[in-house]
């Protein structure tokens, strides 16, 4: 149990303000593409196949993930209309084994990495607030 005055507030806090950053980010993105947004922002540069185990996604779900993530338009699935992509990360083929794809944060990726980690560095009041310096 918490004993330093329920210290676990201000992550939920921290957390909450997080999740209202993406919200405001894109409405409509699905918990599978932030787990894979945020894992690639953590680890740029990683086989798009090793996040199937960090996933726990199917290699298809993956794919349209990655798409969903790209730049370029997706479908959500075979009947759907495109969408345009998010723009968050990018893929490229890795050049030492030609059949793997590497991925990375694109710049719009990386800043809204930056604008979402400053929240974890805040200080806040007990209402979940930015305290005033």
């Amino acid at each position: 149990m918490y004993t330093d005055g329920d210290s676990y507030k201000k992550d939920i806090r921290c957390l909450i303000k997080v999740i209202e950053e993406f919200r405001a980010f894109d409405a409509q993105m699905e918990l599978s593409q932030l787990l894979v947004y945020l894992l690639v922002t953590a680890t740029p540069g990683k086989k798009v196949a090793d996040l199937l185990p960090a996933t726990g996604l199917s290699r298809s779900a993956l794919s349209r993930n990655i798409l969903a993530l790209s730049k370029g338009d997706y479908r959500a699935d075979h009947r759907a209309k495109p969408k345009p992509g998010l723009d968050l990360i990018t893929t490229v083929t890795d050049p030492f084994d030609g059949r793997a794809q590497l991925a990375a944060p694109t710049r719009r990726g990386v800043g809204l990495a930056e604008k979402i980690s400053r929240y974890f560095h805040m200080e806040t009041n007990d209402n979940g607030e930015e305290a005033r310096q």
